[in-house]
Order: C-alpha cells, then sequence, then structure tokens
C-alpha cells in the first residue's frame, strides 16, 4: 500500500507545481502521462484478467469471438513472436497517450485533469483489468474532440477503430452523435429533472425486465437478478452529488467555451447510465464512456475553489477522489478469487525487487 500512498504524493505534488508555477503546466502533465505508462505499462501480473488474457494470447482460445481490431493487435504480436508483456504495455501505452490527447484537445490545463484521471479508479486503476474497454474508452473521449471540431471523418474513423477494439463503444458513438446534434436545446434544468428520475429508477429497479428481455442470450449472466452484482446506494449517492455540483457550477457561472456544454452533457449521460443500471454493476461498465469527461469538469471547480477559498468544495472532493482510490484497492486485496493479480503488493517488470515486500 505504501507504494500507491506516495504515488498519490507524487501526482498531487505535481499538480501543485502547476498550480503554484503555471509555465510548467505541460512539461508537468508529460510527467504525469510518463508516470501512468511506467506504472501501467510495466506491471507484472497485476489486474483480474491478466492470466486470461495471458492464455488468450498463447492458445488462441477466444480468437474467433472477439472484436477484429484487437484479434488483428494479437495476431500481430504473435507474428513477429513477442512476449505477452508487450501486448499489456501497448494497450497501456496507447490508453493513457488517447487519454492525454483528448485532455490536450478539451483544455490547455492538462496536468490537474490527468491527476483526476489517475485518482478515479474507474479509470486508471481499472485499465489494469479491462484493457481492451478502456483503451476504447479513450479513443471514444479523444474522437468526440473532432465531432466537435465537425472534423467527421477523423470521428468516424477513430469511433470505427474503437469499436473494433470493443464493441461496447458503439454506445458512445450513438450517444456522442445525439448530443452533438441535439445538446443546444437541451437546458440545465432538463438535466436536474433527467438526473432525479434516473435516480428514482435506480431504487425501483429494472433488472427484471431486462432479464425477461435476454432471457435466451449469454447476457443474461449481467442482467439476471441471481448474478448481478448492485451499485451500493453510497456511491450512487455520492456520484449523484457531485453531478449536481458540477450542474451548480455551470448553471451559476456559465460555460467559459461553447464545447463545454457538450461535455456537461456527456458527463450526465454517465450519471443516467450508472442510475438506471445500478442493479447490475457489470452494466454499469459502460457509463465509464461518459464519466471520462468529469476530469475536465470538474478540474474547473477545483481550480475556481482554490481561487476563491471553498473549503467546503475542496474537502468534498478531496474526499470524493482519494477515499474510493483507496478503498478500491482495498477491495481488491479483500477478494479471495484473484489472488496472484492483486494491486498489493505491486509487482514491476522493471523494480521487480522493490517493491516486492509492500503489504497492505
Amino acid at each position: 500500500m505504501f507504494f500507491y500512498i506516495l504515488l498519490v504524493f507524487i501526482i498531487l505534488a505535481l499538480f501543485l507545481v502547476t498550480y503554484y508555477y503555471p509555465s510548467t503546466e505541460k512539461i508537468i502533465s508529460i510527467c504525469c502521462l510518463v508516470i501512468m505508462i511506467l506504472i501501467g505499462g510495466f506491471r507484472d501480473g497485476i489486474g483480474w484478467d491478466y492470466k486470461s488474457y495471458t492464455h488468450w494470447y498463447l492458445e488462441g482460445t477466444r480468437d474467433n469471438n472477439v472484436e477484429f481490431g484487437f484479434l488483428a493487435i494479437m495476431k500481430a504480436f504473435r507474428f513477429f513472436k513477442l512476449d505477452i508483456t508487450f501486448l499489456f504495455f501497448f494497450f497501456s501505452f496507447f490508453t493513457y497517450l488517447f487519454a492525454y490527447l483528448g485532455i490536450r484537445k478539451y483544455t490547455n490545463k492538462s496536468s490537474l485533469p490527468l491527476v483526476l484521471y489517475f485518482m478515479i479508479p474507474v479509470l486508471f486503476l481499472y485499465s489494469f483489468t479491462y484493457i481492451r474497454q478502456f483503451l476504447s474508452v479513450a479513443i471514444a473521449f479523444y474522437a468526440f474532440s473532432f465531432l466537435l471540431e465537425k472534423k467527421y471523418w477523423r470521428y468516424f474513423l477513430l469511433m470505427l477503430l474503437g469499436i473494433s477494439i470493443h464493441y461496447s463503444c458503439l454506445i458512445p458513438f450513438v450517444v456522442f452523435m445525439a448530443v452533438f446534434k441535439w445538446g443546444e436545446i437541451i437546458k440545465i434544468r432538463h438535466l436536474y429533472l433527467l438526473m432525479g428520475i434516473s435516480f428514482v429508477i435506480s431504487q425501483i429497479g429494472i433488472i427484471h425486465l431486462l432479464s425477461f428481455l435476454f432471457k435466451d442470450s449469454h447476457y443474461l449472466f449481467y442482467v439476471s437478478s441471481k448474478f448481478a452484482v448492485p451499485v451500493p446506494l453510497m456511491k450512487l449517492v455520492v456520484l449523484n452529488l457531485m453531478g449536481l455540483i458540477v450542474l451548480w457550477y455551470y448553471e451559476k457561472f456559465g460555460f467559459k467555451f461553447s464545447h463545454q456544454k457538450y461535455l456537461l452533457l456527456i458527463y450526465i449521460s454517465s450519471i443516467l447510465f450508472l442510475n438506471i443500471f445500478s442493479e447490475s454493476t457489470e452494466l454499469t461498465r459502460i457509463y465509464i464512456y461518459f464519466r471520462i469527461f468529469e476530469i475536465l469538469l470538474v478540474s474547473e471547480i477545483i481550480l475556481y475553489a482554490l481561487l476563491n477559498k471553498k473549503f467546503w468544495m475542496i474537502s468534498f472532493i478531496c474526499c470524493f477522489y482519494i477515499y474510493p482510490f483507496f478503498r478500491a484497492i482495498k477491495i481488491d486485496g479483500d477478494n479471495q478469487i484473484y489472488e496472484e493479480q492483486k494491486l498489493v503488493p505491486y509487482k514491476s517488470i522493471l523494480l521487480k525487487n522493490v517493491f516486492s515486500k509492500d503489504t497492505v
């Protein structure tokens, strides 16, 4: 655990450098990117699916039932007889690179969004496991910037790439197009209403309906009340509360840039998806495509809170990010199924012997 505590201090210290010395913004953001690539790309045996991906790569056990883009990458690596570690590094590198490129497209102040990307477990830590989907998330995040610029061919090609890695990227493809086409007519009061309705749905539940629709499908595992694991109520409440804070901020101060309205709509979509499908954590994984935009919006709120000494807001945001980060590591450590692929101790190809005695 000491390794992750030290890592958080380093990441936060880098942000403070940019806060007090704005001229260092670009170089510090690159430092954050390099740190994430080193941590994620050179991990050794970490991630619930690490062994299954290794077996898949070596034996080709799922080659007939996978997206063509991911299969093409694996076949290329096999052709050159590369070790599986190169495949994990490849996906980590491009996941964080596309996230970084996306952040740079949306804002010039990239270091703080990168810090938040690192601090949100469902973005950085979980990318160690869901490597295909999280690369698609980063690609879609970057691709949306081209849709805003009306560079349609780049958008379509990038989204096609994302879909070829993980079919779930079809959902943000549709949602992004809808937001881009009709986003201007949606008011913030509409978002308050939609959040309220979706939260009520989260408490009523719709999983029984989904179980009926998918009763003859292999997707039944994700929606069956027998197998599905619900999202904890406290997590729902806290994420919805952050959504309300973000809405309050932009309702009070408006948008500095025209594209922020679209980013807000996509971010709120993450909360709607989370609420509606909260009975199954596997189904809510789709919300990651939209939650990644949170790092851009909340960054602006953090800077506002620091500048105006809004200590209550700063305290809430600190707890909102730091507590879940370490809670995710603890939950991972308590998992009895994946004994050898846990986050603690952190194991690196580069530093195999340095942190081998790290304990919770």
